[in-house]
């Protein structure tokens, strides 16, 4: 017999397969793809990825309503549904509520409610120092909004698909990294993933934020309303920019710890930090020169989820946002409203603002943009550019005058932007007309900007900007960023007109320096004809505004500026100050 032949014989037993396939399978499981610290990454994975774009089909299976909500433990232990001191006290007036400068508590179906300071923000320990206060009072450090977040999704598994899993320990379990080391495929595409059905809300912040107790009743309530309280549909991450941080802290788990432990974050919150630096965003998008927040600021985002994959939908929001009411309702009333939409003129309407005084309800503001459109619509399908290959759905008509409002009822939206969205190439002096590159045609490429950038945007959506970004270095300012992505691709974009105040009640000059004529005075149904405006100091929405904090500081009961007057929004009954149910920003630290 051949040396070979024994050789084989030796080789093809049973007793050396067996243990040579273990080891082979005890490497792969640990040194592979799927290792337990990317597992969970890739959970939500499906088929392997193909060439190029995959168009998404046209018709579309609207998905079904989840299951009823299972009641979750809050910050006191107890079942929210069942704790008193956990409760907003929302109430109602009998004094007129107020006419929005623009948006609509009907449109998106918003309650009309009013609430004190404390009963907004008792439950999360407002007041806890007073004598009166008169709820169980919580040892907020021991409080672990990671785990609690976590335990109420897994009291309601049963209502999510298979695809969906609790959110990692981010003590433990770092996804985020260089992409010269990375050990997940540097491009995703929407359809290698299932829906699960959670939405992720990512809070911006940073190294040196200087947290007050605001911050922390607020973060605590967007936690509770929005996470537990609808059963883990939500879940709340902060996504924390290190800035000027020294060390590589995606070097080592040991550099991670050690930064994470030198940020200054209060205890609460530090299982649910994902951090993140410049080096981070330069490894990953080398040939795009400028990273920084006010160009750029949703690079973290797609990186988050190209990383964090198990959530269809990304919430962007800021530290000096403030929900006077429920924040997870408001939410809800968003993606509801931007569900119900048609696709056709979507786009259209979110170029002008429905101002209830001038125009009347939704019912007659759409139909004054259809009017406006001739029935048609400027964007019907992917808007397209030489640079995108789209990945939307083609229009189910050749023309938009052949649709009646129906395709994309029912479907969510690749974004939500929360104001008015603009043509760049009418807007003369945006600051960042000309921060554009990578593209063919320049300039001359369409693109709309919705200040402020804070949005919903979807793991299809991001997926698709940061394949752009990373492998045709294609850059838009952050503004101009989602909407122009979802345009260019074909993708859903909606504008729910939630309620906006301005600074004086009855200011017809102002409002019409907004409203410019509304749709009827537009020339080709896509906006004003101007873009310029008036300044929006007074807003309570709005990037520039310095109102949010006169009305806060109000509702609190501070002392004002002389110089300041009561906000009229700020009702006093009864010796209690109450505000109604909108959201604000910026609110800024002056105190």
């Amino acid at each position: 017999m051949s040396g070979f032949v024994k050789f084989r014989r030796i080789i093809f037993t049973r007793q050396v397969i067996i243990p040579v396939a273990v080891v082979y399978l005890f490497l792969f499981l640990t040194l592979g793809p799927w290792s337990p610290r990317w597992a969970s990454s890739f959970f939500p994975f499906t088929e392997p990825p193909k060439k190029g774009p995959v168009r998404q089909p046209t018709n579309f299976k609207p998905l079904p309503p989840l299951q009823h909500r299972v009641p979750c433990y809050g910050p006191r232990g107890q079942f929210l549904s069942r704790s008193p001191d956990d409760e907003l006290k929302e109430e109602k007036l009998d004094v007129a509520y107020p006419q929005p400068f623009w948006g609509s508590y009907a449109t998106i179906g918003l309650d009309q409610t009013w609430m004190t300071i404390d009963g907004r923000y008792g439950p999360y320990g407002y007041g806890e120092e007073d004598k009166s206060y008169n709820r169980s009072k919580v040892d907020w450090n021991k409080v672990n909004w990671g785990k609690l977040q976590n335990e109420c999704f897994e009291r309601n598994r049963h209502r999510f698909p298979t695809s969906a899993t609790p959110f990692d320990n981010t003590l433990q379990m770092v996804r985020l990294g260089y992409r010269n080391v990375t050990r997940i495929p540097e491009t995703r595409q929407w359809h290698e993933f299932k829906n699960t059905r959670r939405t992720a809300i990512v809070v911006r912040a940073w190294r040196g934020y200087d947290w007050k107790a605001e911050d922390l009743q607020n973060l605590r309530s967007l936690i509770v309303e929005t996470s537990l309280r609808t059963g883990g549909e939500y879940q709340v991450v902060l996504l924390v920019d290190m800035k000027d941080y020294q060390p590589y802290i995606f070097a080592s788990d040991e550099n991670y710890e050690k930064a994470l432990s030198e940020l200054g974050l209060p205890a609460e919150f530090r299982e649910i930090a994902v951090l993140w630096d410049d080096r981070l965003l330069e490894s990953w998008y080398p040939d795009i020169a400028e990273h920084r927040t006010m160009w750029q600021v949703y690079q973290p985002v797609q990186l988050f989820s190209l990383h964090y994959p198990e959530f269809d939908h990304i919430w962007q929001v800021e530290l000096d946002m403030r929900f006077t009411g429920d924040a997870g309702k408001f939410l809800d009333s968003m993606s509801n409203f931007a569900r119900k939409e048609p696709r056709k003129q979507a786009f259209e309407r979110a170029m002008f603002q429905q101002m209830e005084n001038k125009i009347g309800d939704y019912k007659t503001f759409f139909d004054a943009v259809n009017r406006a459109n001739k029935g048609g619509a400027y964007i019907w399908g992917p808007l397209r550019i030489p640079d995108i290959d789209p990945i939307g759905p083609e229009p189910p008509t050749e023309l938009a005058e052949n649709e009646d409002f129906k395709w994309g009822v029912g479907e969510d939206a690749d974004v939500i932007v929360t104001s008015v969205c603009n043509n760049a190439q009418k807007a003369d002096a945006w600051v960042f007309k000309e921060w554009l590159g990578g593209f063919k045609d320049g300039y001359s490429t369409p693109r709309f900007f919705c200040p402020p950038a804070i949005t919903r945007t979807s793991r299809t959506l991001l997926l698709a900007v940061h394949e752009a970004q990373l492998v045709k270095a294609l850059r838009a300012p952050s503004e101009a960023t989602p909407s122009s992505f979802a345009l260019w691709h074909g993708l859903k974009l909606s504008f729910p007109q939630h309620p906006v105040f301005w600074k004086k009640e009855h200011d017809d000059e102002t409002q019409e320096g907004w409203w410019k004529g509304g749709p009827a005075n537009s020339t080709d149904g896509v906006g004003p004809n101007l873009w310029e405006h008036p300044r929006g100091m007074g807003l309570t929405f709005w990037w520039e505004s310095e109102w949010p904090r006169q009305i806060v500081d109000a509702w609190m009961g501070k002392e004002l500026p002389k110089d300041v007057a009561r906000p009229w929004l700020v009702v006093e009954k009864d010796g209690k100050r109450y505000v109604p149910n909108m959201m604000m920003h910026p609110m800024k630290h002056y105190h």
